[in-house]
């Protein structure tokens, strides 16, 4: 057989070089998979994948095994459906479900316990034992949780092949969908390992939202509206208005959540398309975060609170962080009672809970990504307008001094403040006085009413309180624990609320 002339353009060798310290030197380097995804929204996309799943999944995996992840909550709704209408479409898909808890400490359905490496394990074995090749597919049906864990199956399996997300949670579609980063958790901390891999398509279909309870749809508006007083206050008030007006038909409302996904979704991407350009890009998404990671594990590990919600507490950090703000002399005043009244208006908590104190959530603070020497954080000039720094950046080191203050100003504009009314306070406020959550779980039946499948399930209360959390066991216990909450007490118990700097208080 007569050998072909080769046409190589490339060299054939590229020579190293020696130093002065006559130490040899090399490199290689060559372009990376482009970072980039493809957002659909389409609703009763779900209802149309025997049309549809060709276009979901990419053409070099139709000939290829693929395999659904989904949870097992969102297997009982949607997990068989999606899978027949891939086959129908004519798709080799196999699914694989992993586990979730139907209640957890917040009493609200969650698979975060199970975003692990032994899950992630259990994963990959199954799919490397059934077949996979190089066009293999990895499609995720559920919320951030499932979303994130298959991002990293994806990432790691053959060095990385082909990833779909078809979010089921409003979280997933204003947020942990929409990024490059995928990752599980650790036994020392969330997200501590991953990786930054691209689903080729990101599938959001508004009518699955029908099945979500409407704590947590409020929990995913809450990262949209923080775009919104980052970047755009037209889309503040275009969030807020129809929940001021009427929440509860807000939030069963298909037309105004599309809206809100897709004015989140329109305002976050170029923040990520823009990355490596500006710090904006990275202080606009994490808007609220370093006070709100703090709020929310203490309120997972705080006698007498009501676990929060991520989204809940990102609406708590942002009014903390806009006193920040105007401390600082970055805002004024007017801004900051923008922010109570516009997360208020929302049907959001604004207030740190009673229970959590000044010093247990600064001494978290400096488990904050941003957290180098001291806490970091971006702030708003005013609402719509992100503070930038002479430099032209938009970081701002703030001492302990400032966030102590801040935190004393939130506090006493909490206990000076009229009874809320949002939907966690409110779920709180039940649960405290009967041990149950008042609206866990709940999802939407056929007939439109609200209805509980955590009774029906094979997961228990009991059973995720046992092997995820150090709390009481009793959700109606109004102790008060002084290691996380050493200055303000709970009212319930009379304790009187003091305003003194936490290291010198003698209360």
């Amino acid at each position: 057989m007569k050998t072909q002339t080769m046409n190589l353009t490339q060299p054939k060798v590229t020579p190293g070089t020696i130093d002065e310290d006559d130490v040899y030197r090399n490199r290689f380097a060559r372009p990376g998979k482009p970072l980039e995804s493809n957002i659909i929204i389409e609703s009763g996309a779900l209802r149309k994948l025997e049309t549809r799943g060709r276009e979901f999944v990419p053409a070099l995996c139709h000939e290829a095994k693929n395999y659904l992840v989904v949870d097992e909550i969102v297997d009982e709704v949607y997990g068989d459906k999606v899978l027949q209408g891939f086959r129908d479409a004519g798709l080799d898909v196999y699914k694989i479900v992993t586990p979730a808890d139907a209640v957890d400490e917040s009493g609200n359905p969650s698979a975060e316990r199970h975003k692990t490496l032994a899950v992630f394990s259990n994963c990959v074995n199954e799919i490397l034992e059934s077949g996979i090749s190089k066009n293999s597919c990895i499609i995720s049906l559920g919320g951030g949780v499932v979303n994130n864990l298959c991002g990293f199956i994806a990432s790691s399996l053959y060095r990385g092949i082909t990833l779909v997300h078809i979010t089921t949670s409003m979280m997933g579609m204003t947020d942990a969908a929409i990024d490059f980063k995928q990752a599980v958790n650790h036994q020392l901390g969330k997200n501590l390992l991953g990786s930054y891999y691209p689903a080729t398509n990101i599938v959001i279909d508004p009518e699955v939202l029908e099945t979500l309870s409407k704590r947590h749809i409020l929990n995913g508006i809450s990262e949209a509206l923080k775009h919104a007083l980052c970047q755009s206050r037209n889309m503040t008030e275009a969030i807020v208005d129809p929940l001021d007006n009427d929440i509860h038909q807000a939030l069963r409302n298909s037309e105004y959540l599309e809206m809100v996904c897709r004015e989140c979704i329109d305002h976050k991407v170029p923040t990520l398309t823009h990355y490596h350009e500006s710090d904006f890009n990275e202080m606009v998404p994490q808007y609220g975060h370093a006070i709100a990671h703090a709020v929310e594990h203490l309120s997972f590990h705080s006698k007498g609170v009501s676990p929060l919600l991520h989204g809940e507490a990102v609406a708590i950090g942002m009014c903390v962080t806009a006193e920040v703000s105007h401390i600082l002399g970055v805002c004024d005043e007017s801004t900051v009672d923008e922010h109570y009244s516009y997360v208020s208006r929302a049907g959001l908590p604004v207030y740190v809970p009673d229970g959590i104190g000044i010093e247990g959530i600064q001494n978290k603070l400096c488990y904050d990504k941003h957290y180098v020497k001291k806490p970091t954080m971006g702030l708003l000039a005013e609402i719509g307008k992100m503070h930038c720094n002479r430099d032209g950046s938009f970081s701002v080191e703030v001492d302990n001094e400032v966030i102590n203050q801040a935190l004393v100003n939130h506090m006493k504009r909490r206990d000076e403040a009229d009874r809320c009314s949002d939907l966690y306070t409110i779920e709180a406020s039940n649960t405290l006085k009967t041990g149950h959550p008042s609206s866990a779980g709940f999802t939407v039946a056929s007939d439109g009413s609200d209805s509980n499948p955590a009774s029906d399930r094979s997961h228990s209360r009991s059973d995720s309180m046992e092997s995820g959390s150090d709390r009481s066991s009793s959700p109606a216990t109004f102790d008060w624990d002084p290691m996380t909450a050493k200055t303000f007490g709970t009212r319930q118990q009379g304790i009187s609320n003091c305003y003194c700097n936490p290291w010198e208080c003698q209360c």
